[in-house]
């Protein structure tokens, strides 16, 4: 068995190399077929995608179950082609080389020649930006750090515990390790090759590398039992400055911690080293295991959080240091341990996360200060602002700090001091409030600001907008809303993208001189693509249709870019284009047996809910669709769903939640994701009403047999598939995994994997009651599925991972008790390894096993499985 599944998965490959060799496990007819279990193991995913600098080859990956991976490489005008069984991960050194691991072999391929080169033993490798260099991590002699260029070995070096690239990929600093001795230096891999000691010591190693931006500083720490000691090197004046605990300069009672809980790192400016520090004496607030505990109603942390703070003896905190002007400020306190710097990172937002807990909210408002690094001084910037960091951004030039507040976007200008309201008077939403009552406020996003310093630049629900830092000048570069798009940046369209030091967000510019590639998504019929933006002319296409097309790659060197497209009848393929006024290609099919298989469809529906909005839900057809008959039907609920309409999927047993469209459609059923819009306070009876008038459009358009309708649900979908068989009998038979049905005794649950109450997810999100159970108790009664299940006729299957911290199996228990009590048609499943998903393939093939069991026995009057019986009917 094994051995024939190998040859077909070769054959596939095979036919996806050549394209006309014959296969003797595939046959030779191209008759379509059912599609049956044994089947599935042909059906491998594509990914990896990659393009050559100039865009002359592309490579991608083929995945299958049980670790069998090929990666292939194709010539993206001739087509020739290769192919690397075991492989995963490869990457292009120019348009002539490129490199593989395959276990711990590297193999270096010739593309020209197709000659291969293998070293043994390596680790890690990259080729330098010049592509003359490879340097590879090599174990077989120890840890060994060798450099080869154009092919020829150069140098070695040995004990390497730790190195890093620059981001030009054209020096490396390293570090070494042997017998208590420890060294620095760097390597110089662009031109001739040379080596560079930094420093050494007979008593220290030296960890944790890190460059500024340019490459030309590195900061590390030197180690010992005794103290660390925090280096900083400019490699062009050949300046080395050091950095102890015991210097004047330094904090009082701290002293320098390497534990990466702060990360090291330089400025952009090169001037500043921000670094971790700790008390130098530990904290001594350790709680016994066997003491009692004390659980105070006003405490800002529950006490399972407080007892897992109490374990770290020494809190970290973050440090500035400026070796030019020898000074050195602690920035993060025990007070304010939150931090997020400006774009120039002279000043940093410090707060509390704390400081006005306990509050129903994922993250809870803060007071955010303002500091100075260079001298420390503390003033209040903003009072009572949301903790959420989306509502957040920074300026690359440093002078302006933009926050959402009161339904609008607002700047700080650091240099005049001022707070001013820069989305005022504009007739747009910013944010969710209006869409999504009940939900925690999420805003549509603030995406970055411009290379020149003169727009920053927001999301509305459709569109992206340029607005000057002082409100005057007001742009919507995009006319998204007019056609139902929603048009986001690509990340490709970053001129540069600064990480945060601690919480913050990054600093992300665009340069609107240029064109802008854009993510563009269809609300209307669900397909994705690409447009291009020019910043006086508007938008245009790059890649649009009606099918899913992502992960756009454009090549360094040229403007060919390559890109993924798929549907629910068509498998990824990668495309070429040789640039954006040429034609498409393809480069590779995934999964070509495909065609040998009947196979459904898939198309948005349109449907309207007793408020009347317009509502959106994915229908997929069943394979071998006849339009005179009336299908069984799988109704899948969660929120949004249906954005899935265009979504390939392979057909499995390896299900997580043991639900796969493609399985149920080629058993014959149609299956329906319907989307849900809730109103604030009555979140189950808007699944019901949403999901009902979903059913019923389908049902009139002739495809559904309405007396065979399952319903399907996982986690807050288990919820709203528990609550929705309480109001109607539609349903034939209904499925729940993880779900909630006792929504009361979920809210007073303290969530084991957040170590929180559960109840902010009432008040303030997914479940959207919008206020306290003391407050509407009528509300939360009314919605709960476990207080309304007298009600029930619907035949309930329910699963829970006993593992589960998440939702909590005692939930599953508790319905079960109910259903039992009340004598319903109901069986339960506990799956003692299983958590909030399933994530052991055996699990995950039972449960899939299960669920279409179940729904055959419902839905299709197939035979009832053992399992399914009750004691008298074994």
């Amino acid at each position: 068995m094994k051995s024939s599944f190998f040859s077909a998965i070769y054959c596939i490959i095979a036919i996806t190399l050549i394209g006309l060799v014959p296969c003797p496990v595939l046959g030779q007819a191209l008759s379509q077929k059912p599609l049956t279990e044994a089947d599935y193991g042909l059906w491998g995913t594509m990914g990896a995608e990659q393009i050559s600098p100039k865009g002359e080859w592309a490579g991608y990956r083929m995945s299958y179950e049980g670790n069998v991976d090929t990666l292939f490489v194709v010539h993206t005008q001739t087509h020739r082609r290769y192919f690397f069984p075991g492989a995963s991960v490869g990457r292009f050194n120019g348009e002539r080389i490129f490199a593989y691991s395959q276990k711990d072999v590297l193999a270096v391929v010739d593309l020209d020649s197709g000659q291969e080169s293998r070293i043994p033993g390596v680790e890690r490798y990259n080729f330098s930006a010049d592509g003359h260099y490879l340097v590879t991590l090599e174990k077989e002699q120890g840890s060994q750090l060798v450099i080869r260029k154009d092919g020829k070995l150069i140098d070695v070096i040995a004990n390497v515990t730790e190195f890093r690239w620059n981001d030009a990929n054209s020096i490396l600093v390293y570090a070494t390790e042997a017998n208590g001795s420890g060294m620095a230096g760097y390597l110089v891999l662009e031109g001739a090759y040379a080596r560079h000691p930094i420093v050494s010591s007979s008593a220290k190693a030296f960890k944790v590398l890190r460059w500024e931006h340019k490459g030309k500083e590195v900061a590390f720490f030197g180690v010992n039992e005794r103290k660390t000691e925090l280096y900083r090197y400019d490699i062009v004046s050949d300046r080395l400055d050091v950095l102890k605990s015991t210097d004047a300069i330094f904090p009082t009672s701290m002293r320098i911690d390497p534990d990466q809980n702060v990360e090291l790192s330089l400025s952009r400016d090169g001037e500043k080293v921000f670094f971790g520090i700790t008390a130098s004496t530990a904290n001594d607030n350790s709680m016994p295991e066997d003491a009692v505990e004390v659980w105070h109603a006003k405490d800002k942390r529950i006490y399972p959080k407080r007892k897992l703070a109490a374990k770290v003896k020494h809190p970290e905190f973050l440090a500035v240091w400026y070796p030019k002007r020898n000074r050195v400020h602690q920035i993060t306190t025990a007070d304010q341990p939150w931090a997020m710097f400006n774009g120039t990172q002279d000043y940093a937002l410090v707060a509390s996360p704390l400081q006005y807990e306990p509050k129903t909210k994922w993250f809870a408002d803060m007071d955010y200060y303002l500091v100075h690094t260079e001298t420390g001084t503390r003033e209040l910037l903003l009072k009572e602002q949301s903790g959420f960091i989306d509502m957040m951004g920074i300026s690359p030039d440093g002078r302006y700090i933009n926050y959402y507040k009161e339904s609008n976007w607002w700047v700080y200008d650091l240099k005049r001091k001022k707070h001013t309201n820069v989305t005022k008077g504009l007739d747009v939403s910013w944010d969710n409030k209006a869409s999504d009552p009940g939900n925690e406020l999420k805003v549509w996003g603030q995406p970055g600001w411009t290379a020149d310093h003169r727009w920053a630049l927001y999301y509305d629900y459709y569109d992206i907008w340029a607005i000057s830092p002082d409100g005057l000048e007001r742009k919507r570069l995009t006319n998204g809303k007019e056609r139902q798009l929603r048009l986001r940046f690509d990340a490709l369209t970053t001129s540069y993208r600064q990480p945060s030091n601690i919480k913050g967000r990054g600093i992300y510019c665009y340069d609107l001189s240029k064109k802008m590639l854009l993510t563009v998504l269809d609300l209307y019929d669900g397909a994705n693509g690409y447009y291009m933006l020019e910043f006086k002319k508007g938008i245009s296409p790059v890649a649009m249709d009606s099918s899913s097309i992502t992960k756009l790659k454009k090549a360094k060197e040229s403007d060919a870019f390559i890109y993924v497209r798929q549907r629910f009848d068509q498998s990824p393929c990668l495309m070429f284009r040789k640039s954006i006024d040429q034609p498409e290609t393809i480069l590779a099919q995934s999964n070509p047996q495909q065609e040998r298989y009947q196979w459904g469809k898939s198309k948005m529906i349109h449907y309207t809910n007793s408020k009347g909005r317009l509502l959106n839900g994915a229908l997929f057809y069943p394979a071998g669709y006849e339009s005179s008959k009336r299908y069984p039907m799988v109704v899948y609920i969660y929120e949004t769903v249906s954005r899935d309409v265009n979504s390939y999927v392979n057909p499995t047993l390896q299900n997580i939640i043991g639900f796969n469209i493609t399985n149920l459609t080629s058993k014959g059923y149609a299956v329906l994701l319907a989307d849900i819009a809730f109103e604030k306070g009555n979140t189950g009876f808007s699944a019901v009403d949403c999901v009902t008038m979903a059913v019923s459009k389908v049902i009139e358009m002739g495809i559904a047999n309405a007396g065979r309708i399952g319903l399907i649900g996982h986690s807050f979908g288990g919820y709203e598939t528990n609550f929705i068989i309480t109001e109607t009998n539609m349903f034939a038979t209904a499925i729940s995994g993880s779900g909630i049905p006792d929504s009361i005794g979920h809210y007073f649950t303290l969530n084991s994997e957040w170590n929180t109450a559960d109840d902010w997810r009432y008040e303030n999100q997914q479940f959207r009651m919008g206020v306290s159970f003391f407050e509407n108790r009528e509300a939360y009664y009314r919605n709960s599925p476990l207080f309304n299940a007298g009600s029930i006729t619907t035949p309930l299957l329910t699963w829970a991972g006993k593992q589960d911290t998440n939702i909590q199996p005692r939930q599953a228990i508790t319905f079960y008790n109910a259903m039992r009590r009340l004598q319903k048609e109901h069986v339960m499943l506990v799956y003692p390894n299983g958590g909030h998903v399933l994530n052991d393939p055996k699990d995950q093939k039972d449960l899939t096993h299960k669920v279409e069991e179940w729904l055959g026995f419902y839905l299709k009057g197939e035979v009832k499985m053992d399992w399914m019986k009750v004691d008298h009917e074994k």
